[in-house]
């Protein structure tokens, strides 16, 4: 996994030729970029807001997503967020592997980063990762995730 500020992308352009044309249009969205899912070319780039949380409507604690086909960036527009990461192999699988949706669900136990706006991170497929974990407390965030095929 990689955390990084928008503004040292370039550092990681070398990884893949795609990332260039994705973190320059990441670089264009803003607090008033509409919600919704656009494709790009050879990626598609989902927007969303929402409230960060930890637990789900029983209280119990949210599983790790993990995939195998694609990498993820998730990028904070506005607000901040937990982000929950462990290294699949150290987790316990929830579910068998979805390949149509190309996720499985995990458990175990988390490491968090925080992320501020203009921050992003990079899961691969062995970065198991709970999105839209609290960061301190239950906040609004404005986000946006990219989906690539690796």
């Amino acid at each position: 996994m990689i955390v990084d500020n928008i503004n040292l992308a370039h550092r990681y352009f070398g990884i893949d030729p795609r990332l260039e044309k994705i973190f320059s249009a990441l670089e264009d969205l803003n607090e008033d970029s509409p919600i919704g899912s656009r494709e790009y070319d050879g990626f598609r780039i989902g927007v969303s807001e929402c409230e960060t949380f930890d637990k789900d409507k029983e209280g119990c604690a949210r599983p790790f997503e993990a995939h195998r086909e694609y990498a993820d960036i998730h990028y904070v527009i506005s607000g901040d967020e937990g982000m929950g990461y462990a290294n699949v192999d150290d987790l316990t699988s929830v579910c068998d592997y979805n390949s149509e949706q190309d996720y499985q669900l995990l458990s175990g136990e988390a490491s968090l980063v925080h992320l501020r706006r203009g921050d992003f991170c990079l899961v691969f497929p062995e970065d198991a990762h709970i999105p839209q974990m609290t960061a301190g407390e239950n906040r609004h965030l404005k986000k946006a995730v990219v989906k690539f095929k690796i």
